[in-house]
């Protein structure tokens, strides 16, 4: 028997000018289903949610909500959260996120867990989630992931956690170019799949070129053939060519005839089109000059208090040269303080001579909001311009978009800005903030096989535990106001019983 149907969508539409956010004939959501919802940014995911809960008209089509079944939207932006009175109830009740009271002023992963625990305690059947890992630290990720996989109602994810994706979902929603396409299983199992059509693509379109190629080739040696079978023999006199045409002219007009079919059937054969090829990026980087240290970054004694609360006392720490050290804490624990720091070299800490860094920070102010995407990506770059747009293509800005004006751009296409211009210019040393914050799945993909081709000194804060995970060797922890070290990866140490 299948499940309870709790909401349909049929033959819905929605443009923005002349341009169509989405054309979908049909779409369903039932009790218990975890839907992963995944496009690149800006193809229409949030307005595709907001269309289903009726919070914007659409142009055609209808939305049927079973049995008045209950909607709640966990926003990406829980800001609004901060005045709630059962806020504090709800993140202690709910998802036992802390035991402690909130803060005065709460940080962004707890006004995070708010939002999330409140949508839960109002028991709706059916649970959007757009984003909801933004600023969770990844305890907070971990007992999201339990409490989304054990809801019992009908949940719609949009999230760049492709763990979380995989864990918590049973199928996947993809809107790409208007168009929306199901598949069964996981974010992996739909990543599988893609991978599959874009091999038969390639193997459809190498087998179209090689039966093009053989049939021009078959029809221009016909037709060679005809010519020269106008032709008298080399042995016969012109007065005998012309008392005797017809047996060559026969031949030629069956020859130009096969001609003609063979180039009728090259002309008609179904264009297959080939699948665009994945940027390649040639050149090395973080090597253009060396740091001469084992280690880049070093600190003893670190101690940093603000407004009477210690962050740091008396921390040792270092991050060694040619390497990608991961950074871990608990929201609030001084991560971004930590890499602010060591960004301005402020001491006690130490930076090797030779190092050049670059940082990602949160809120990429670095950008000339007047100047083009391709001028800030090369504003601190010796690399030819065909390299430079390498890196952006890579990141899934490609061909005219480059000569957009980054004050137009938004979140998430600025922080691909920032991150080209930092791959593009001449470091050795890179410290990134939280850099898949509010890029889709295809960046960050992309962005983690730039990372595996960096050959500098790395330091990554990041919630993404996949990223963390493929690119980094060894970890900075931090707790009880120390910096541990751990020479090792996220999954050893996650092996030993270290993370939740």
């Amino acid at each position: 028997m299948s499940s309870l149907l709790l909401l349909k969508a049929a033959n819905i539409f929605k443009t923005y000018g002349d341009r169509i956010i989405f054309k979908i004939g049909r779409l369903e959501l039932h009790r218990g289903e975890k839907v992963g919802l995944v496009g690149s940014n800006g193809t229409g995911k949030s307005t595709l949610l907001s269309a289903l809960m009726g919070e914007i008209d659409l142009d055609d089509g209808s939305v049927d909500i079973r049995g008045l079944a209950s909607i709640i939207r966990q926003e990406q932006d829980p800001d609004t959260l901060r005045s709630s009175g059962t806020a504090e109830e709800a993140v202690r009740g709910i998802l036992r996120f802390s035991a402690s009271p909130l803060s005065e002023r709460p940080s962004g992963g707890e006004l995070t867990r708010v939002a999330i625990a409140e949508a839960l305690s109002r028991r709706p059947d059916i649970i959007f989630a757009d984003e909801p890992t933004t600023n969770l630290d990844m305890e907070g990720i971990a007992e999201l992931r339990r409490t989304l996989a054990s809801f019992k109602g009908a949940l719609v994810l949009v999230s760049h956690d492709r763990d979380l994706l995989d864990d918590v979902c049973d199928r996947i929603w993809e809107l790409e170019g208007g168009s929306l396409r199901v598949f069964p299983g996981n974010y992996s199992k739909w990543r599988a799949q893609k991978r599959r059509e874009r091999e038969f693509a390639s193997s459809e379109y190498e087998a179209f070129r090689q039966e093009k190629k053989r049939l021009t080739e078959a029809a221009r040696r016909a037709s060679d053939r005809a010519n020269k079978a106008g032709k008298p023999p080399s042995r016969m006199s012109p007065s005998e060519a012309r008392v005797n045409p017809g047996k060559g002219l026969k031949a030629q007009g069956v020859l130009k005839a096969t001609a003609g079919v063979i180039s009728k059937r090259a002309e008609t054969l179904e264009k297959k089109e080939r699948p665009p090829d994945l940027p390649e990026i040639k050149m090395a980087l973080g090597v253009s000059s060396r740091v001469a240290s084992d280690s880049t970054v070093r600190a003893s004694g670190l101690t940093v208090a603000f407004g009477g609360r210690v962050l740091f006392d008396g921390a040792d720490f270092e991050a060694k040269t040619a390497r990608c050290t991961i950074l871990l804490g608990p929201n609030g624990s001084g991560k971004t303080t930590l890499l602010d720091m060591i960004a301005r070299g402020e001491p006690p800490i130490k930076i090797a001579p030779g190092a050049k860094v670059g940082y990602f920070r949160q809120g990429h102010e670095s950008l000339n909001p007047s100047r083009s995407i391709l001028d800030n990506a090369r504003s601190e770059s010796d690399l030819p311009e065909h390299e430079v747009r390498t890196i952006l293509a890579r990141l899934e800005i490609k061909g005219d978009a480059v000569r957009k004006k980054c004050g137009d751009l938004s979140g998430g296409e600025r922080a691909k800005v920032v991150l080209a211009s930092l791959f593009a210019s001449n470091l050795n040393t890179l410290i990134l903030d939280e850099p898949t914050n509010h890029i889709d799945l295809y960046t960050i993909e992309a962005l983690e096989a730039l990372l595996l081709a960096w050959r500098g000194t790395l330091i990554l804060a990041s919630h993404d535990t996949r990223l963390a995970g493929m690119v980094g060797d060894r970890l900075l922890i931090i707790e009880n106001r120390k910096i541990r070290t751990f020479e090792g990866t996220l999954e050893e140490y996650a092996s030993r019983g270290n993370a939740g």
